[in-house]
């Protein structure tokens, strides 16, 4: 969490502290050589960059949320358009705050090795969606 809303590292061999700038922690992310992932940059109801944030990281952006399982289409079609302005790989993630919803979107991609490799085979993942996530058993209760 920076002063601006949220910020994903990705590939960290060390935690990155909250309460930085965008700036300070996407430095942070880097001299790491770690990839800066931004998510549900738009949806109103969740905690995302100002759009000064992201425009003072954009170049530094690797990835960007294009389909949020809680964010409705209208929002997940502006961070497409974020996503092509910066030419960064498309991300998506299902938001899971309950078991089922694990697995409502995801991306699949090839095997990987390291995050130079994840951000080109992410490139060419697929955007998986669907209706309903993860799906378990009825637990009876005693």
């Amino acid at each position: 969490m920076t002063t601006e809303g949220e910020l994903i590292g990705l590939f960290l061999s060390s935690e990155i502290p909250q309460g930085l700038t965008a700036r300070e922690a996407t430095t942070r992310i880097k001299a790491q050589g770690g990839l800066v992932y931004i998510e549900h940059p738009y949806d109103p109801h969740r905690r995302h960059l100002s759009e000064e944030a992201i425009e003072e990281i954009a170049e530094e952006i690797d990835i960007v949320e294009v389909w949020n399982g809680r964010s409705d289409d209208r929002i997940n079609q502006k961070a497409v358009q974020l996503c092509d302005l910066l030419g960064a790989a498309q991300g998506a993630g299902s938001d899971a705050h309950l078991l089922g919803d694990i697995g409502r979107v995801y991306v699949e991609t090839e095997a990987f090795d390291g995050a130079v490799d994840f951000v080109a085979k992410l490139r060419r993942g697929k955007i998986v969606k669907r209706r309903s996530g993860l799906h378990l058993p009825k637990l009876r209760r005693p």
